[in-house]
């Protein structure tokens, strides 16, 4: 430990103190001034130190001392100073204490890294395991939009979903925004726009004011009183996945040293991300029919449960489509399994473009569809059953111009007299009412009870 002592205690005086005491390898054994008011005479008053009103030349040879600083600019007492110190101590006079001042200066600045650097890694380690507990979608992605917020200190931020079949970014997670702003759910990606400027960068792009990025103009940002933000570009093998921002309403200056910890949550969140997607994917996998990707039989009857129930509870309607190909059989015969596939799936994207958002449409059985209907009455099921019927006859599906027809059964919970019904019941109701169309002459709407 280097034992100091400081004789000036002007502000120079109090500067040289004040960092002294922020390290623990220097021992102030004293600090002397003529004036009691001094600025370093208060700051040693303030942390217990030794103070000096008096010349303390005279007690400098019988104390142990290895460094007086001379901040007193008198050219007096330097000469005495050296004069005293040979073998006792070292003399830090002016360039030398100014020099010393700067080193300390850098060792501060150096420690202050330090310290920002190890909060940012618990942080990242924090956000780490939180994100490896995360069960749902929603979980991760609050999980990153959290943790940029906390590294950057900034008080807002949100997570966007890139799509890269249709250019859109979409709104996944917000924090610290109004819900004015969460209601604008996806967003084009622009030629020329910041979004495109951050997507086709690697690194972090930090925006200190964006009334200074001529390429800025966001109406729904500008109004939501973004001054600055932090973007960050999160970047997959494939390209990029999505956007993370952190943003603040004032103006703000960032440290460059912020975008290594940037980039290592954006390492984070991608795998995060990733995960997730694969989760959904291999979950999606388990209720899609792999030839036409529609829901399958096991999920419809998983939904068509809980549905039946609420419409029964609620007395509100529900109705049920149960079609089927006309001599499929035939096309398969005549043409091929495989443009008998072909068929399978050119309608099943013609019905799925053709049905309410909220209406499930499921591939029931080798030529069958099913389409569950909420909020729906009989009228509303024969009308929409009969535009998906004229639909299909105008598909030029088959290599002759021979067309494909399609017949429907049509059963509302209503039409079944019974105070309680189970799916099976309500799919064998549409069954009848689809057996009856066949046996009418194929191509046409039939409905239970009727």
């Amino acid at each position: 430990m280097v034992k100091v002592f400081i004789l000036g205690a002007g502000d120079g005086g109090k500067a040289v103190l004040s960092r002294l005491l922020r390290f623990n390898w220097f021992e102030i054994v004293g600090v002397a001034d003529l004036n009691p008011d001094a600025p370093a005479i208060h700051l040693a008053r303030a942390a217990n130190l030794p103070i000096f009103l008096e010349d303390p030349l005279y007690l400098l040879q019988s104390m142990s001392i290895d460094l007086v600083f001379d901040l007193t600019g008198n050219p007096v007492i330097r000469h005495q100073l050296i004069q005293i110190s040979e073998n006792n101590f070292d003399v830090a006079t002016g360039e030398v204490a100014h020099v010393l001042w700067d080193v300390i200066r850098e060792l501060e600045d150096r420690e202050s890294r330090i310290k920002q650097r190890l909060g940012e890694n618990q942080i990242l380690l924090e956000v780490s395991m939180i994100l490896s507990r995360s069960e749902t979608p929603e979980e991760i992605f609050q999980g990153i939009v959290a943790g940029a917020m906390r590294i950057t200190g900034m008080p807002a931020g949100s997570l966007s979903v890139y799509n890269k079949h249709n250019h859109e970014l979409f709104l996944v997670a917000t924090k610290g925004l109004s819900s004015e702003f969460y209601k604008n759910g996806s967003y084009p990606v622009r030629q020329g726009g910041l979004t495109e400027h951050i997507l086709s960068n690697k690194d972090p792009i930090l925006i200190p004011d964006l009334s200074n990025f001529p390429a800025f103009d966001n109406p729904v940002v500008l109004k939501e009183g973004i001054r600055s933000l932090i973007a960050i570009p999160l970047i997959a093998d494939k390209g990029p996945i999505g956007i993370l921002y952190s943003d603040a309403f004032e103006p703000r200056r960032f440290p460059a040293s912020l975008i290594t910890s940037l980039k290592m949550l954006a390492t984070q969140a991608v795998i995060a991300i990733q995960k997730q997607q694969a989760f959904e994917k291999i979950k999606d996998l388990s209720i899609r029919d792999p030839l036409t990707g529609l829901y399958n039989r096991r999920y419809l009857n998983k939904v068509l449960s809980s549905e039946i129930g609420r419409a029964l509870r609620l007395n509100r309607s529900l109705s049920l489509i149960l079609l089927d190909i006309d001599k499929f059989k035939r096309i398969n015969d005549q043409y091929g399994h495989v443009k008998g596939d072909h068929v399978l799936q050119a309608l099943a994207e013609c019905f799925e473009l053709m049905i309410r958002p909220y209406d499930i449409l499921s591939r029931f059985g080798g030529e069958e569809f099913l389409i569950l209907m909420s909020e729906t009455d009989e009228h509303k099921a024969i009308a929409s059953a009969e535009r998906l019927r004229t639909a299909a006859a105008k598909l030029d599906l088959l290599p002759d111009g021979s067309q494909v027809t399609c017949s429907f059964g049509v059963c509302t919970l209503g039409r079944i007299e019974k105070e309680s019904i189970s799916p099976k019941e309500f799919i064998e109701c549409a069954d009848q009412a689809l057996y009856r169309a066949k046996n009418a002459g194929r191509n046409r709407v039939c409905t239970y009870g009727n």
